[in-house]
């Protein structure tokens, strides 16, 4: 009959091997995300459109009622009027991730065109959303272009992974939803 065997502990060195390979390579992959951060703009613009066959009145007014916003986009949570900024409307609007930004309507000429303006510094990002909404025979289009900033660089490797145009899509299609219409975004 064979004796049992007691496996020998696996060394001290060895082990402390392994666990310096592991910091080696999440080393490695911090630095490589670093730099491919700093080899991003820190600007950037784009611009999408949604085709609707709303009038360019009944897209302003959804989009000028801005409390009402949580009720269709999807990645709001709560919106909350604020004393106006250089005589500009003020909103404070919280995000269903926890994030609150203050925004600002820089302009608004009825029914054509708002600009909407994130006011807070040191956060991940900041910018605006300007939308210009044009009539045409079916209904209009609603151009909305996004002109942001992201200081750091780690979110701007986010922005590229995630999608650059993620959340300007997804509020042109609840817009959409919102207006009783399926969304076609270019």
């Amino acid at each position: 009959m064979r004796a049992a065997t007691i496996a020998a502990p696996i060394p001290f060195m060895k082990r402390f091997k392994w666990l310096l390979v592991a910091i080696g390579v999440v080393v490695v992959l911090a630095v490589g995300v670093l730099v491919a951060g700093l080899s991003l703009p820190e600007q950037h613009q784009f611009v999408r459109t949604l085709k609707s066959a709303q009038k360019p009145e009944a897209v302003f007014k959804v989009l000028t009622d801005v409390t009402g916003f949580p009720r269709w986009n999807r990645n709001l949570q709560a919106v909350q009027i604020i004393a106006p900024v250089e005589g500009h409307e003020a909103t404070r609007q919280t995000f269903n991730n926890g994030m609150v930004m203050t925004i600002v309507t820089s302009e608004s000429v009825r029914p054509t065109r708002l600009v909407r303006t994130m006011i807070d510094s040191g956060g991940p990002f900041s910018g605006s959303w300007t939308y210009d909404i044009k009539a045409n025979a079916a209904g209009c289009d609603v151009v909305l272009t996004e002109n942001g900033r992201y200081p750091n660089p780690l979110f701007r490797v986010m922005a590229r992974i995630f999608g650059l145009t993620k959340y300007a899509d997804e509020h042109l299609q609840d817009l959409s939803t919102k207006l009783g219409e399926e969304a076609e975004i270019k």
